[in-house]
């Protein structure tokens, strides 16, 4: 994808869940070399490439900011994609995740960038959300972005902060997750069916109680307990119900949101993996294979639409609403 002043203007704040799914994925083969044996060779190669597109996409959103600030403020005032903002930020902590096996100083300085960032965009986009309108029809499984972000933040957080700190996050995020889980059911049972372009953010829902769990289990220093059981169960039923469902995912038409699967999978999978790390069982092993293999499916998928959608040039452009 060649970007020039034209495209750069349309340059969709969304790409940076591109640098969620691939994180996510790099983290599932961290804790994978561990638990179940896989090449560390991947693990690597993963993070090289994760880390490119990380500081590509950055630089490239910077850019944007510096020569269309309109463009930008328009995002952050979008009903949708003002909830994607936190996407930078949420990228700073799962590159922080991602480093914390391979260079622990430097997962610790993404962190102390990512936090406080994430603090901000939970602020700034709650603040939007109570002082304006919204039909009920705006909202949308995107919406539990900036909520999953504070949940993420424990993760390495314990490590790098005092505990006080893990546990305003973990809180902040578990709370606003309910309340909005609430709001999203409403709308999805009682109101017109999601578009087509967002039905992807429905897998969404998984990463919640998927990062809660893996929090948790951070939190709790790798204990198991009613709560954190609790946590992962509900990930795995939402996952078992999208995927009993999956008819109503169209593969055909791309939208940037397809990418909207690749990080709730790989949350999934990597909280399959702890309870492997815990339980040492045949299921637990088997079903961490499995999810492994489908996300890695998911992820070949959809990055192998990107890259066509990139070179036919129907990416930076401009959206119809």
């Amino acid at each position: 994808m060649q970007l020039n002043q034209r495209s750069m203007e349309h340059f969709p704040i969304q790409l940076f869940a591109v640098v969620m799914g691939l994180s996510g994925f790099t983290i599932v083969f961290a804790k994978a070399y561990h638990l179940i044996d896989m090449p560390y060779w991947i693990y690597g190669a993963l993070l090289l490439v994760d880390s490119i597109l990380f500081l590509g996409i950055f630089i490239a959103y910077i850019f944007k900011w510096l020569l269309y600030p309109e463009a930008v403020q328009k995002e952050f005032a979008h009903p949708v994609k003002s909830a994607f903002s936190a996407t930078i930020s949420i990228s700073f902590l799962l590159v922080s995740i991602a480093y914390y096996d391979f260079a622990p100083t430097i997962s610790i300085l993404f962190w102390y960038i990512g936090t406080p960032l994430q603090l901000a965009f939970t602020l700034i986009i709650m603040r939007y959300w109570i002082r304006n309108e919204f039909k009920i029809v705006h909202s949308n499984p995107a919406w539990f972005i900036p909520i999953v972000g504070n949940v993420l933040v424990p993760v390495v957080g314990v490590a790098a902060a005092p505990m006080w700190v893990s546990l305003f996050f973990f809180a902040l995020g578990l709370f606003f997750w309910l309340v909005l889980f609430t709001i999203m059911i409403y709308r999805i049972v009682f109101h017109q069916p999601l578009a087509k372009k967002l039905l992807p953010t429905l897998f969404i829902l998984i990463a919640p109680p998927a990062v809660g769990f893996i929090s948790y289990f951070r939190i709790s220093d790798g204990s198991l307990d009613i709560m954190s059981l609790l946590l992962y169960f509900i990930a795995l039923f939402t996952l078992f119900l999208l995927l009993f469902m999956m008819r109503i995912f169209d593969t055909k038409e791309f939208f940037i949101s397809w990418w909207a699967y690749t990080f709730p999978l790989a949350a999934i999978t990597i909280a399959t993996l702890l309870m492997e790390m815990t339980f040492h069982s045949t299921l637990t092993y088997l079903g961490s294979v499995v999810l492994i293999l489908l996300t890695f499916t998911v992820i070949g998928f959809v990055l192998f639409r990107t890259i066509q959608e990139c070179r036919a040039g129907k990416i930076c452009i401009e959206e119809v609403e």
